[in-house]
């Protein structure tokens, strides 16, 4: 299992907080946490009056006793930001717990060292935003991209991928496993080779400073331009902010049609802000705005031109490209050419198999769920209990299944499966479907 990354993280920002070390949480201690969070709310969130009713509905929530049997700090967290999440319908917002007390005077040099720790751990488990490039069957490019980081150190990744496929004559852009953006520049810069003008992609709203962003396209590369080519966008439950931007920018200015799930519906960038001592809040304070449709997908989702389960969007892509290059050829030769690869694609449509995932004890757990590689890590399915047995039958892809159970919010490993693997610094549960 993989993390989520807004489109734009800043880190850095600080407020007053208080200071108390939490062993065991008490209602004194919680709704004091209560007060911090809300205060970065009031004051960061992009949304001012969705700020009040989450922060008036926590506190009710803590009168009402809801929170009385958390004592631990991070389940608290986890807590808040299912509720905060409930309210605002906001998947960018989350509140985090650091069991050891931060300093409530900053070290700049310290974080700027953990930042940029962190920054390079995720572009090398990510391939620099870039996990596989190639040309498949009738000269179809193909690009897997999971994150959009920043250009300063991605762009020669980007520029390689679409130097690969640059003269193909369709092009696929796989955002199935794509969960954000680290740089608001980058996206504009890829999306500068499908344009031959410049293009207004996106704007972002910016409550601090009340004041809007704008982001184009460039008119003019150093390199060669991928234009008047069809270009489609795989997508996922899992495709999240980023991904999700790229994904609805060209919908909306008809440069690409979108094949899959509909996605995660993450749409407003968010910076990190400590509330306290132990607790930091990821706030959304900018607002992703499309100006063609002047909104955006948030809690929504990019609805996709063509839906089908994730597992099957490369296929129908591939079909769709062939049959669009077949529709375009008048050179009979060509034809019969594109009509044999057709078959061949339809040949290799990928094989499913009903598959069991059961978890075995859990009796007290009140929601159950799966989620992996079979569905791209997007929305977990949910298992139903008989006795002490949890279970759920899906269709999965033949080969081999890297997936996890979620028990009451926790991901945790099969325990009956000793086969696991580890990815991104995640260790996950292994299956072969033959």
């Amino acid at each position: 299992m993989k993390g989520d990354f807004p489109l734009v993280i800043l880190i850095g920002l600080f407020l007053s907080f208080s200071t108390f070390s939490i062993a065991q949480l008490t209602n004194d201690h919680k709704k004091q946490i209560l007060l911090d969070i809300g205060k970065v709310l009031s004051e960061r969130y992009v949304f001012p009056e969705k700020a009040l009713s989450m922060e008036s509905i926590v506190l009710e929530n803590l009168i009402a006793g809801n929170y009385d049997t958390i004592t631990n700090g991070s389940y608290f967290a986890a807590q808040l930001t299912k509720d905060l999440r409930g309210i605002s319908k906001d998947l960018h917002l989350s509140v985090s717990y650091n069991g050891n007390e931060t300093s409530t005077e900053s070290n700049p040099s310290k974080e700027a060292q953990e930042q940029e720790q962190w920054l390079e751990n995720i572009l090398k488990e990510n391939s620099f935003g870039v996990t596989k490039t190639a040309i498949i069957e009738g000269n179809i490019g193909y690009i897997e991209m999971p994150l959009f980081g920043p250009l300063d150190r991605c762009a020669d990744t980007l520029v390689a991928a679409m130097a690969k496929v640059v003269d193909t004559k369709a092009l696929i852009l796989d955002l199935r496993n794509c969960r954000g953006s680290l740089d608001e520049n980058a996206i504009p810069f890829l999306c500068s080779y499908f344009f031959k003008e410049s293009v207004h992609l996106f704007d972002f709203y910016v409550r601090k400073s009340n004041s809007t962003k704008q982001f184009w396209t460039y008119s003019w590369l150093p390199y060669q331009k991928y234009v008047d080519k069809p270009i489609y966008i795989l997508t996922s439950g899992r495709t999240f902010s980023g991904g999700e931007e790229l994904s609805y920018d060209l919908q909306q200015q008809n440069r690409g049609i979108v094949i899959g799930e509909i996605t995660k519906g993450g749409a407003n960038p968010t910076e990190k802000v400590l509330a306290n001592s132990n607790y930091s809040v990821a706030v959304p304070y900018m607002q992703s705005i499309n100006p063609i449709s002047k909104t955006n997908w948030d809690g929504i989702g990019v609805v996709p031109d063509i839906q089908v389960n994730s597992n099957m969007a490369l296929h129908i892509a591939h079909r769709s490209a062939l049959d669009t290059i077949f529709k375009t050829t008048y050179n009979s030769m060509e034809k019969e050419i594109l009509a044999t690869q057709i078959k061949n694609i339809e040949l290799a449509a990928p094989q499913f198999r009903k598959t069991n995932f059961i978890l075995k004890g859990f009796k007290d757990a009140k929601e159950v769920s799966v989620s992996g590689s079979f569905n791209f890590w997007g929305t977990p399915l949910s298992l139903t209990k008989h006795e002490d047995v949890w279970r759920v039958e899906a269709e999965v892809a033949t080969g081999i299944v890297h997936y996890k159970f979620i028990v009451d919010g926790q991901w945790i490993i099969d325990p009956d499966n000793p086969r696991t693997t580890k990815a991104n610094g995640h260790t996950n549960s292994v299956l072969e479907i033959n």
